[in-house]
């Protein structure tokens, strides 16, 4: 009794997958994109800052130590245009840094 499926209570992955919610509305593709590009264009400093993860159009990097936080906000817009080279539609807006995760 209690192994009974109740079809009321499923939800088909496509469904998911194609609300704007799934992701916070960020294509999969895109984050796959994104993680393989990001050592390359961050270069050196990607030793010192680490992606986090995406807020809608912004990317959340957290930065090992002041001295990086500083480096990313100087050449911030810089990865940003060259990382929405990679896409066929420029989504990333700027970069966060998140001191407190």
């Amino acid at each position: 009794m209690f192994l009974k499926k109740r079809s009321s209570n499923w939800t088909q992955a496509g469904d998911i997958c194609a609300a704007r919610r799934f992701l916070g509305g960020i294509a999969p593709e895109r984050l796959a994109i994104l993680d393989a590009v990001w050592k390359k264009e961050f270069g050196r400093l990607s030793q010192h800052c680490v992606l986090l993860g995406v807020d809608g159009a912004y990317i959340l990097v957290k930065p090992v130590s002041s001295a990086a936080a500083s480096e990313l906000t100087l050449r911030g817009p810089v990865i940003v245009k060259n990382l929405n080279k990679y896409f066929k539609q420029a989504w990333i807006k700027a970069i966060k840094t998140a001191t407190k995760i």
